[in-house]
Order: C-alpha cells, then structure tokens, then sequence
C-alpha cells in the first residue's frame, strides 16, 4: 500500500509539471503570435517632424474668366467664312486669375492668332473642337505659365 501511495504522489508530481509546461507553451506560443502581428500588420507612422506638408487640395472648380466675343477669319481659300466664338478660361487659382486679368491683350492675341489659323474643317468636328481646345491651353500655358489654365470652354461657336 504504501508503494501505491508513493506511486499516486509521484503521478501527481508528473501532472502539475505537464499542466505547468502546457500552461507555459500557451504562453509562449501567444507571445509569438502578437510579436509577428504586432511586426506584419501593425503601421506605423513616421513621427510628426517627419511628415511631409500636404498641399492644399486644388478647388474643384477654379476661378472663371469671360472673354469678349472673337471675330476671326477662318484660314480658307476663299477667304468668305469666319469664326464667332465667345471663350471662357478656367484657371487653377486666384493668383493666376489675377496675372490673366494683367495681360488680357496678351490672351486675345495669342487666342486670335490660334483661331485664325484654323480652317472650317478643322473647327466644324467635334475633334477639331477638341484640338483646338488642346491647342488654345497650351499656347496660354505658355503665355502665363506651367498649368495656369485649367480648361477652356467655348460658350458660342459660330461658323459662317
């Protein structure tokens, strides 16, 4: 009996250890997990003095400029037709809305010239249209600076 006993104990000795080194695994094992989570998931941020200043979002819509009504002579043979067309400029922000209001001679010169030069082919299309839209931005572009002119809109546009 007595080595019953002595058996008994010793089986519980062994089960506190096996609970002991399960509990530790357990630990071990949670650990090791938040670590790699912790090292793959988790973002950090650079520190404040560090983060680049944002610039300000550009406004959807920019400040808006009506031209007077263009008159031109188309490039034809006949010299017979003409284009009427009213311009407006979208521009990227007030400072060059202001630099555009200084050199309006300027604008419709640059404007005229582009125009004139354009046959009744040219301008009847919808591509044509495009073109010249494409053609006008970057000669003003030119004219006032890198990405100045947001877009141009043809608020009338006469072929006769």
């Amino acid at each position: 009996m007595a080595k019953e006993k002595q058996e008994k104990e010793e089986g519980k000795k062994g089960g506190k250890k096996f609970l002991f080194l399960i509990i530790i695994g357990v630990v071990l094992l949670l650990g090791v997990g938040g670590g790699a989570y912790f090292f793959l998931f988790a973002q950090s941020e650079p520190p404040p003095e560090e983060q680049e200043p944002q610039e300000p979002p550009e406004p959807e819509v920019g400040p808006f400029l009506q031209l007077d009504p263009f008159i031109v002579n188309l490039a034809d043979p006949t010299g017979h037709r003409y284009l009427r067309a009213k311009i407006t400029l979208e521009f990227r922000n007030d400072e060059v809305y202001q630099r555009a209001n200084e050199r309006i001679p300027q604008i419709n010169d640059a404007i005229i010239m582009v125009l004139s030069s354009k046959t009744v082919e040219e301008v009847l299309s919808p591509e044509g249209k495009m073109e010249l839209r494409i053609e006008l931005i970057r000669k003003l572009n030119e004219l006032l600076g890198p990405n100045s002119i947001k877009n141009i809109f043809f608020t009338q546009f006469v072929v006769q």
